[in-house]
C-alpha cells in the first residue's frame, strides 16, 4: 500500500510541474520537477536498485558520460542518469549500496521543501523532521534538512540539500 503512495507522490508532484496555460511562462519550474523525479524513482524503488536501473532503461534514460558520472559520484559507486526535462537539467544518481538521489540544476530552493511537504502531506506520506543544518562543513551556502519515513516497516532517511548556485536542489534517500 505505501509503494502505491509513494508512486502517486511522484505523479502527484510529476503532474503540478506542467506548465501553466499562460504565454508567459516558458520555463517548467525544478522545484516541481525534482521533487516529481525522486519520488517516481527514488521513492518508488527505495532500496531496489536493479527495479531502479531497468525502470530507467526501460524509460530509455541515458547514462551520463564518464566525466560527469564521476563528478556526481564523487567516489562512490552507482550509475548517473540524464533526466533533464524541457528547460530543467536533472540527473538521477542510483548508487550500488540502495540509496538514490535526485538532482536539479535549478530549483527554488525553499520551493522545493514546500513542494515535498506538501506532496507528502496530500499522499498521506509521514514525512518526520530530524532537523536543518545552513552551511554544513565545506559547503558554505548550502542547508540540508533531513526527513525520516518508514516505509512498509523499514526506516529511509531522506535529505534535501539546497543551494543559491547550482545544482540548487538535491533530494537523496538512504535506506537503513
Amino acid at each position: 500500500m505505501r509503494r502505491a503512495i509513494l508512486i502517486g507522490l511522484g505523479i502527484l508532484a510529476g503532474s503540478a510541474a506542467m506548465p501553466a496555460a499562460h504565454a508567459q511562462q516558458d520555463q517548467v519550474d525544478g522545484a516541481d520537477q525534482v521533487v516529481g523525479l525522486f519520488g517516481a524513482t527514488c521513492l518508488r524503488f527505495a532500496g531496489d536498485v536493479g527495479g531502479l536501473r531497468a525502470f530507467l532503461q526501460q524509460q530509455r534514460a541515458p547514462e551520463m558520460p564518464q566525466t560527469a558520472k564521476e563528478a556526481f559520484l564523487a567516489g562512490r559507486q552507482g550509475d548517473v542518469y540524464d533526466v533533464s526535462y524541457k528547460t530543467v537539467k536533472l540527473a538521477l544518481v542510483s548508487l550500488n549500496d540502495g540509496a538514490c538521489e535526485a538532482v536539479a540544476d535549478q530549483a527554488d530552493p525553499q520551493k522545493v521543501l514546500a513542494t515535498l511537504s506538501q506532496a507528502a502531506r496530500e499522499n498521506n506520506v509521514p514525512l518526520t523532521p530530524l532537523g536543518s543544518q545552513a552551511s554544513p562543513k565545506g559547503r558554505p551556502g548550502v542547508q540540508q534538512t533531513g526527513y525520516g519515513l518508514n516505509l512498509d516497516g523499514h526506516m529511509m532517511h531522506i535529505l534535501v540539500s539546497t543551494a543559491a548556485a547550482p545544482p540548487q536542489a538535491v533530494l537523496t534517500l538512504v535506506p537503513k
